[in-house]
């Protein structure tokens, strides 16, 4: 197999994960952060617990005593990070989201220095300086210098890159397969979000799918089954096939197809978006650019 049809798992879930930020927006206007976000990690239990049981071989003792761990994890990369992110979605635009969100290489190996002890080279600290300033341009927009300031959607998103890098720093410690990890952690998110779920539509947000019209029905169900199990699914796929930190490097295109989405759906994009998402890219693939050489040298 080429080295290319060996990325295509990868490059397919960048743009699944993109279609979330993309089409969440219109679901979030009407049924809110927390509905939307217990019922996409419902739908995709119909999607990840099948893909678990028929593709993985597992260990239930491992899986039992992992149970505290998952939880943290749901905590932290589902329910929280999630919920982040689609709060923010409602001040905030898809693709400032997505090239904030694609600093997350960045802070993970700003993590990883301390937590797992992986050495930061010369060129990866110049790439976190870089994909910082690329953010700050995305952040400002052009904004006069006496009028800058940090909108509640942005400070939103950058604490739920913080929280998705805690997510990652724990990771390497779960040792139940990867596609059965996600299921667990998706079916605990579910149950954490079920009494949010009661509270917010009797109390803050009644009748909230009662505004959900047709077409908004198919972006809740394509959210928990393409961005959220499809996702994933080939993401644990392109790990197996060319290493997880050749994959993460990916991550680098979910700005760029948020990109394209919003232009094909009428939306727009301005030119801090470009200028910033850019540097975005290249300080993150400066970031990832000497492991994923050489973990390809070792495939």
């Amino acid at each position: 197999m080429s080295d290319f049809k060996r990325t295509i798992p990868a490059i397919v879930a960048m743009a699944m994960w993109a279609t979330n930020f993309v089409f969440s927006q219109a679901v979030i206007a009407d049924v809110g952060a927390i509905q939307l976000t217990g019922a996409r990690w419902m739908i995709s239990l119909v999607a990840l617990v099948p893909l678990a049981l028929l593709l993985e071989k597992r260990d239930w003792g491992t899986v039992r005593r992992e149970i505290p761990l998952q939880l943290v994890q749901s905590l932290l990369g589902y329910v929280g990070y999630t919920l982040l992110l689609y709060s923010a979605l409602q001040s905030t635009s898809p693709v400032t989201a997505a090239v904030l969100v694609a600093l997350n290489p960045a802070t993970i190996a700003i993590a990883a220095q301390f937590v797992l002890k992986d050495r930061l080279t010369r060129l990866a600290v110049i790439g976190i300086v870089v994909s910082f300033v690329g953010a700050v341009i995305v952040v400002i927009g052009g904004q006069p210098l006496d009028g800058i300031h940090l909108g509640a959607g942005d400070g939103l998103i950058l604490v739920a890159t913080i929280l998705w890098t805690i997510y990652s720093m724990i990771a390497p410690r779960v040792e139940t397969p990867p596609i059965t990890s996600t299921a667990i952690q998706a079916g605990l998110a579910s149950l954490i979000m079920i009494p949010l779920m009661l509270l917010d539509e009797i109390v803050l947000n009644p009748g909230s799918w009662t505004t959900v019209e047709g077409v908004e029905w198919w972006g809740v169900l394509w959210i928990g089954l393409i961005p959220s199990a499809g996702a994933y699914f080939l993401w644990n796929i392109s790990s197996e096939w060319i290493g997880p930190t050749r994959t993460g490097a990916f991550l680098n295109l979910i700005p760029v197809f948020t990109a394209v989405f919003v232009v094909l759906l009428g939306g727009s994009v301005t030119v801090w978006h470009l200028v910033g998402g850019a540097l975005v890219l290249l300080g993150v693939s400066l970031t990832e650019r000497r492991s994923a050489v050489a973990e390809q040298r070792l495939a």
